[in-house]
C-alpha cells in the first residue's frame, strides 16, 4: 500500500522543524511531541496527528493535534479512529503466525496445501509459501486493487474475487529470489488465516487481537461500528470533507486503529504476550529475510529491509547506536501511519495522522524515541546529521560506458548514457546528472545522492540509488533501492510495428471500478494508463514487451508490474491491465447538444464521452440511477466533479474535457444539457 517513495521523499524535503533542547524528563518529551505534531499539522498537510509511547507495557506518552473536522474545534482524542494502511499488514502476519504456534501450517510449506484452489498462469506458483508472501519474496506482480479503495463502501468483492483474479497473472520472478514490495501476498495471507481458523478475518482479529488486549478502537470496515470515530479526511483537490476511506484489503491495508491501541498490539510483536503470539515467532518476525535473495548493496543503512511483514528490521538511524528498531508504515490515499519498535528496550511508538505521509511520520517517531533513548540512559548522545559535499569528478573507467543503454521501472522508461565522467539519466520527467567520483560510484551535484551499476546473480544489469534526505530539526533517512532495470530493445517486425502505430502515446480510461471507487478521483496512475509514444524500443510502456498485436508482458522484477492485453468490443478497444480494463481515447462518445440520456452495456463498463466545442460550457444536470454516479474531467485530466463525492448532479462542462457515466449493467442516466 506504499506509494512510490520518491513522491513521499518530496514532502519529506519541506520539512524544517525546530530542533528543542533535550531536558532529561517526561515534560520536556512530551512538550516535544506536541511541538512536532503540532507543525506538522500547520504546515506539512496534515489535518490531525495521533500518537502515542508504550514502554514496558505502560503507555507513558499520549498526544495529538489538529482537528476532528476542519468544520469543528474539537480537539482529537485519543479514542478517535485512523485508517492505518499498510500497517495491517502486522495484524496478518501475527496472524498467520499463530497459527503456525497452533500446527496448522508450517510457514514452508506451499501456499497450495493450504489454498489448493490458488493458481496462477505460471506453474512456478506451486513453489510460493506462506513465508515468502510475508517477506515480499513469492514473484507476485504487486498490487491487484480492482474495487478495493471505496468511497464508504465495505464491499466484499476485492476479497472474493482476489483468486480469480490470480489465477490469470503470471510472476516477475523465481519464488523467494528477491524480496519487493507485494500487497497481494497479504491478501492472500488474509484468505489462508479464513481458512485455517474457519472463521472471517474481521473475527479472528476481535477475538485472538482485540478481545484479549483490549483493543477496543481497532476494527476493520466489515465491522459494526460508530462511523463518526473515524477523523475526517480531506484533500487538496476538494473544498470539503470525503466520505469515509474504505480499503476492502484488510489483510493488505483495511484496518482502522488509534495510536494506543497500535502499541498495546506492538506487544504482541516484540514477543512480550506468549499467550497471543509465542516469542519464538516474534523473533522469527523480525529475521533479516530480505538477505536470502537480491538485494542492494546497503550496510545496514536503509528503511527498508524486510522481516515477516515489517518494512525493515533495522532502521536508520537507530543502527548508529547499536540498537535494533523494526518499522512498519503504511499509506492510503488520506491516512497514513508509521508503528516503530524497539524490542530489545520493550518500547515502540505510533503515530497516525489524515493527510501527511508515513514517512513523515517515522521521521516523527524516530525523533522521539531517541530522545526516550537519551532520557534513559541508553545512548550516550544522540548522532549528529552527516555532511555532505559537492562531488570531486574522477577518471572514469572506460569500461562503465558499456552501461549506457536503455532502462525501466514501473513508472518510466529511461535513457542512461555514461560518458566523460558522467551518468547521465533522462525520463519523460526530466534529467538527472551525476559525476564519477571514484570506486564506480557517481554523485549527485550536492553529493546526496550515490549511484552505481550493479549485476547480481540474476544476470540483470541494475542502476543503484543510495539516498540520504536531511530532514532539518528531524534527523535523516537513508533509502538503498534499485532505482531502474537494463532492457535491451526489441526487434518487431513491420507488420506487428505498423499495428501498433495507431497506439503510440494513446491514453487509456478506467472502465470497470465501482461508483464508489477512489480512482474515479484521485489516482491518475490508475484512473489511466499512457502508452509510449512510439515503439521503435519494442516496449509498449515502461518494461511491457510486444510480443504480438494484442499482447505485450513485463520483463521488470519491480514493485506492481503488469502484462498488457488489447481486445474490442462493440467495435472500442480496450486495455485489460492485469485486474483492471481501459478503454482508449479514441473510441470515446462524443457528448453533443443532443445527448439525451446513457445506458450502461451489460458488460457494465462505465461510459466515456468527449465534451466538445458545442457542449464546453454547457450546464449538465443528471438524473441518477440509484447507487451510480458521474465524474467530470477538465482537459489536464483533474477531476472538475464526482457524484460519489460531492453528492451535486449539475456541473459546468469544461472545453475539452470528459464526462464518465458509471453504474451498473443496464442504468439509464437522463442528460439534460443548457
Amino acid at each position: 500500500m506504499k506509494k512510490h517513495i520518491s513522491a513521499v521523499l518530496c514532502m519529506i524535503l519541506l520539512l524544517s522543524l525546530t530542533g528543542l533542547s533535550g531536558n532529561k524528563n517526561n515534560n520536556a518529551l512530551a512538550d516535544k511531541a506536541q511541538a512536532i505534531a503540532d507543525t506538522i499539522v500547520s504546515d506539512y498537510g496534515s489535518v490531525s496527528v495521533q500518537y502515542a509511547i508504550i514502554d514496558k507495557g505502560s503507555i507513558i506518552l499520549s498526544g495529538s493535534s489538529g482537528v476532528y473536522d476542519k468544520t469543528e474545534n474539537r480537539s482529537i482524542t485519543k479514542d478517535d479512529m485512523y485508517g492505518i494502511g499498510s500497517t495491517s499488514k502486522m495484524f496478518v502476519t501475527a496472524a498467520t503466525m499463530m497459527l503456525a504456534d497452533k500446527g496448522l501450517l508450517d510457514i514452508d510449506t506451499p501456499l497450495t496445501v493450504y489454498i489448493p484452489e490458488f493458481q496462477m498462469a505460471d506453474e512456478r506458483y506451486k513453489e510460493i509459501t506462506p513465508r515468502m508472501l510475508m517477506n515480499h519474496s513469492s514473484g507476485i506482480y504487486g498490487s491487484s486493487f480492482s474495487n478495493s479503495f471505496l468511497f464508504d463502501d465495505p464491499d466484499k468483492t476485492a476479497h472474493d474475487t482476489l483468486l480469480a483474479r490470480l489465477a490469470s497473472q503470471g510472476l516477475k520472478a523465481d519464488p523467494g529470489e528477491m524480496c519487493d514490495y507485494c500487497n497481494d501476498g497479504f491478501s492472500l495471507l488474509e484468505i489462508l488465516v479464513e481458512r485455517l481458523s474457519g472463521i472471517s478475518y474481521t473475527e479472528f482479529v476481535a477475538k485472538n487481537f482485540c478481545q484479549p488486549l483490549g483493543l477496543t478502537h481497532t476494527k476493520t470496515p466489515q465491522d459494526d461500528f460508530d462511523r463518526a470515530q473515524l477523523v475526517k479526511v480531506y484533500l487538496p483537490i476538494f473544498d470539503g470533507v470525503l466520505p469515509n476511506d474504505t480499503v476492502n484489503v484488510l489483510g493488505t491495508g483495511g484496518l482502522y486503529s488509534t495510536a494506543e491501541d497500535l502499541c498495546r498490539f506492538a506487544e504482541v510483536l516484540m514477543g512480550n504476550r506468549s499467550e497471543i503470539l509465542s516469542e519464538k515467532s516474534a523473533l522469527l518476525m523480525q529475521n533479516e529475510e530480505y538477505k536470502n535473495g537480491l538485494w542492494p548493496e546497503d550496510n545496514a543503512e536503509n528503511q527498508f529491509g524486510y522481516g515477516l511483514g515489517w518494512d525493515t528490521v533495522h532502521s536508520f538511524p537507530f543502527g548508529d547506536y547499536g540498537i535494533q528498531a523494526v518499522v512498519k508504515g503504511g499509506d492510503t490515499q488520506m491516512f497514513h501511519s508509521s508503528l516503530v519498535t524497539i524490542p530489545k528496550r520493550d518500547m515502540a511508538m505510533a503515530v497516525i495522522s489524515s493527510g501527511g505521509a508515513s514517512a513523515i511520520n517515522y521521521a516523527f517517531a524516530a525523533t522521539i524515541l531517541q530522545e526516550l533513548l537519551l532520557e534513559k540512559g541508553f545512548i550516550a548522545q544522540i548522532s549528529p546529521l552527516r555532511n555532505f559535499e559537492a562531488p570531486v569528478q574522477e577518471e572514469m573507467p572506460k569500461e562503465l560506458s558499456a552501461y549506457s543503454g536503455l532502462y525501466a521501472n514501473p513508472s518510466s522508461q529511461l535513457s542512461i548514457e555514461v560518458k566523460d565522467g558522467a551518468l547521465i539519466v533522462a525520463s519523460p520527467a526530466g534529467e538527472a546528472k551525476y559525476t564519477y567520483t571514484g570506486g564506480y560510484i557517481f554523485k549527485s551535484e550536492d553529493g546526496t545522492v550515490e549511484a552505481k551499476f550493479v549485476q547480481p546473480h540474476d544476470g540483470n544489469i541494475y542502476l543503484q540509488l543510495d539516498k540520504h534526505f536531511v530532514l532539518p530539526g528531524v534527523g535523516q533517512l537513508v533509502f538503498s533501492a534499485f532505482d531502474c532495470q537494463k532492457i535491451e530493445p526489441v526487434s518487431l517486425s513491420e507488420t506487428v510495428l505498423n499495428f501498433w502505430s495507431g497506439r503510440a502515446g494513446k491514453k487509456y480510461y478506467l472502465v470497470d471500478e465501482k461508483p464508489t471507487s477512489q480512482a474515479y478521483f484521485m489516482d491518475r496512475g490508475i484512473w489511466q494508463k499512457k502508452l509510449n509514444d512510439d515503439f521503435a524500443s519494442g516496449y509498449a510502456d515502461s518494461g511491457i514487451k510486444i510480443i504480438d498485436e494484442n499482447h505485450a508482458v513485463n520483463t521488470l522484477k519491480f514493485r506492481d508490474v503488469t502484462d498488457f492485453i488489447f481486445f474490442t468490443k462493440d467495435g472500442a478497444e480496450y486495455l485489460k491491465a492485469n485486474d483492471l480494463a481501459y478503454i482508449r481515447e479514441d473510441f470515446m462518445l462524443e457528448m453533443t447538444v443532443d445527448t439525451v440520456e446513457c445506458i450502461i452495456g451489460m458488460d457494465g463498463y462505465a461510459k466515456y464521452y468527449r465534451i466538445g466545442a458545442n457542449t464546453a460550457g454547457m450546464t449538465m444536470v443528471v438524473k441518477l440511477p440509484d447507487g451510480a454516479a458521474y465524474t467530470v474531467y477538465d482537459e489536464n485530466n483533474a477531476c472538475v466533479n464526482f457524484t460519489t463525492v460531492s453528492h451535486n448532479n449539475t456541473t459546468i462542462l469544461p472545453a475539452n474535457g470528459r464526462v464518465a457515466f458509471i453504474g451498473k449493467a443496464g442504468d439509464v442516466f437522463e442528460i439534460g444539457l443548457h
